[in-house]
């Protein structure tokens, strides 16, 4: 009996718990901030773009080893609030009891006096480089396309006239490519620098957002937009790590999970928002 227990006592104490066992994912400061601002980032762009609901709270959590889920909550689709006049229209049929304090709630988060943290100057700007940005590395590739050709061919050119005005011509795509690149680097630093300055607007009061494209019927096109342009700034999330975007309206959930590595491609041009989207995980919970 006594030789039992002695057994028994090695095995307990595995079951115990350890503070030791418990770890602390890496970088785990960097990627707070930088939750927070892509958080705050979305809450400004769906705000000024979603034109058929309103937006009533947008929060991100880091999961470690999973990415970032950024949470767009919506208004009801029984409650309609018209800015313009200041009224508030609720469509009585099918609500039951139960859901009045859920609507009470909806009510007075949509009545907050809310403050854009970001000014619509500043995510226009973001906008401009980004399509900048993608406009730069086409022309890249396409140099360094008609390079390869070029070289290529060099060496089947027997005549010396031939061979030097190919050997001019390589020299003028090598100097177009240098000037591009450098421009590429410039509009790259100036992209980090509005990443980084772009805290900056969070205690700013910002204009009425300006109203959502027209045919915007739809939130797809918007989330892969949002997740391309602004997706980035989660810069310290491993490239193996997913953007999840829950979309949160009365109890209908729609999430679409984008991998980071396809959101940096969309981010520098190498990928469009539509094949992002095609590419992202996307169900109804």
């Amino acid at each position: 009996m006594r030789l039992r227990s002695l057994v028994l006592i090695p095995a307990l104490t595995l079951l115990l718990p350890t503070a030791s066992l418990a770890r602390e994912p890496e970088n785990l400061d960097a990627i707070q901030r930088e939750v927070r601002i892509v958080a705050d980032v979305m809450r400004s762009a769906m705000r000024g773009e979603l034109k058929d609901v309103r937006v009533t709270s947008v929060s991100a959590e880091y999961l470690p080893r999973q990415g970032v889920l950024v949470s767009v909550k919506m208004n009801a689709p029984w409650l309609q609030i018209d800015n313009n006049d200041a009224t508030i229209q609720i469509n009585g049929n099918n609500i039951d009891l139960e859901q009045i304090p859920s609507m009470v709630e909806n009510i007075l988060a949509d009545l907050q006096i809310d403050v854009t943290p970001y000014e619509p100057e500043a995510l226009t700007e973001l906008r401009a480089l980004r399509a900048e940005q993608r406009a730069l590395r086409l022309e890249q590739r396409q140099i360094r396309s008609e390079l390869r050709r070029q070289r290529r061919g060099l060496v089947r050119i027997d005549d010396n006239g031939q061979r030097r005005a190919a050997e001019d011509r390589i020299e003028d795509l090598e100097r177009e490519l240098a000037a591009v690149d450098k421009q590429y680097d410039m509009l790259s630093a100036d992209i980090d620098q509005q990443y980084d300055d772009i805290k900056d607007y969070r205690e700013s009061a910002s204009p009425p957002a300006p109203p959502a494209p027209p045919g915007a019927s739809h939130w797809d096109e918007l989330v892969a937009r949002s997740a391309c342009d602004y997706g980035a700034t989660l810069k310290t999330l491993g490239a193996e790590n997913y953007l999840t975007i829950a979309m949160r309206q009365g109890d209908v959930n729609e999430y679409y999970a984008f991998k980071m590595d396809h959101v940096y491609d969309c981010s520098r041009g190498d990928m469009s928002s539509e094949r992002l989207l095609e590419l992202a995980y996307q169900y109804k919970g």
